[in-house]
C-alpha cells in the first residue's frame, strides 16, 4: 500500500510540473523572437551598385582680362567637359552675351576625343555624344561696340538628361573693354628752309581717353628730292607716359599710353651744304580700341 501511495504522488507531481515547463519554454521562445534570434537571418539586403552617369563641368577662360572697342575678336573660350563615367547621348550647349558684343558668333570648335565631334556652331548647339572624359572647346568671337569703356560679360550652360539622370553646369565671365581717343600733331618749318639751312619737326601724340591706348604705333614719312641729315632726336613725355626704349623718325611703338598721357618727339634736320627742296612730312597714330580715327594722321608741307 505505501508503494502504490508512492508511485501516485510522483505521477500528480509530474502532472502538476508539465504546464509549468511549457510556459516557461513558451517564453524563452518570445524571448528569442523578440531578440532577433530563432527566426532566421533578418540582415537586409546590399544596395545595388550606382549607376554610371554623365557629369557636365563648363568652364570658360579670356584671351586677356581687358578687351579694345571696335575690334572683332576672340573674346572667350567655352570648354564642355564630361567629367561622369557614362557618356552623354544628348547635351545641349547655350552660351550667350551682352548686347555690348556685337556680331557675336560661336568661331570655332575643338575637340579632344575621337569618340566626341563638334556640332554645327551656333549660339544653341546640341552635341550627340559627350564620351566620359571627353571635352569640346569653343570660341567665341565678336566685336565690343566701338566707344564701350566697362565690363562686358559671357555666360555658357550645358545640360543632359541621359536615362534617369540630369546633369547641368553654368558659368560666365567678364571682361573690362576700353576706349581711347589717340591724336598726332606736327609743327615744323612753314617757310622754305635756306641751303644747307637746318629746321625741325615735332611730333605730339596724345590720347584723351576716357581710357589707356596699349600697343600704340606711330608711322612717320618724309618726302623730298633732297634728303636732309637728321641728328640726335628726342622725346619727352608727360601724363605718366613713357618714350619708347629706341627712337626712329620712320616707326616705333608704344606699349602704353595713359588718358591725358602724351608723346613730344623732336626731329632735327639739317640739309648738306648748298642743298634745299622741298618737304612733306606726314605721321599717322593707330590703336585698338580708337573711337575717333579722325585725328590720326596729319601731314606738312615745307615749301
Amino acid at each position: 500500500m505505501v508503494q502504490r501511495a508512492t508511485r501516485s504522488f510522483a505521477s500528480q507531481k509530474n502532472t502538476l510540473t508539465r504546464p509549468i515547463s511549457l510556459l516557461a519554454g513558451l517564453g524563452a521562445a518570445l524571448v528569442l523572437s523578440a531578440c532577433g534570434g530563432g527566426g532566421g537571418d533578418t540582415t537586409p539586403p546590399p544596395p545595388p551598385p550606382p549607376v554610371d552617369t554623365p557629369e557636365l563641368m563648363v568652364t570658360m577662360g579670356l584671351p586677356g582680362p581687358d578687351v579694345p572697342s571696335g575690334y572683332s575678336q576672340t573674346v572667350a573660350t567655352v570648354k564642355v567637359s564630361n567629367v561622369g563615367k557614362a557618356a552623354a547621348t544628348s547635351t545641349d550647349v547655350s552660351i550667350s552675351a551682352d548686347a555690348l558684343l556685337e556680331r557675336f558668333q560661336v568661331s570655332a570648335c575643338k575637340s579632344d576625343s575621337t569618340a566626341t565631334t563638334c556640332p554645327s556652331l551656333g549660339t544653341r548647339m546640341t552635341i550627340s555624344n559627350l564620351a566620359p572624359g571627353a571635352a569640346l572647346t569653343f570660341d567665341v568671337s565678336g566685336t565690343v561696340k566701338l566707344g564701350t569703356s566697362g565690363p562686358v560679360n559671357v555666360s555658357a550652360e550645358a545640360s543632359t538628361n541621359t536615362g534617369t539622370n540630369l546633369s547641368s553646369s553654368k558659368q560666365s565671365v567678364g571682361f573690362k573693354a576700353y576706349t581711347n581717343d589717340v591724336s598726332i600733331k606736327l609743327d615744323g618749318p612753314t617757310a622754305s628752309v635756306p641751303a644747307g639751312g637746318s629746321f625741325q619737326y615735332v611730333v605730339t601724340v596724345a590720347n584723351s581717353g576716357p581710357d589707356a591706348a596699349k600697343r600704340v604705333s606711330l608711322t612717320l614719312n618724309q618726302i623730298s628730292s633732297k634728303t636732309p641729315v637728321l641728328g640726335a632726336m628726342t622725346c619727352v613725355a608727360a601724363g605718366g607716359a613713357e618714350c619708347p626704349s629706341s627712337l626712329n623718325d620712320k616707326a616705333m611703338g608704344v606699349l602704353l599710353l595713359p588718358k591725358d598721357g602724351s608723346l613730344v618727339f623732336t626731329l632735327p634736320y639739317t640739309f648738306n651744304p648748298g642743298e634745299t627742296a622741298g618737304i612733306i612730312f606726314a605721321g599717322k597714330v593707330e590703336a585698338l580700341g580708337d573711337a575717333d580715327t579722325r585725328n590720326d594722321s596729319a601731314s606738312l608741307i615745307t615749301p
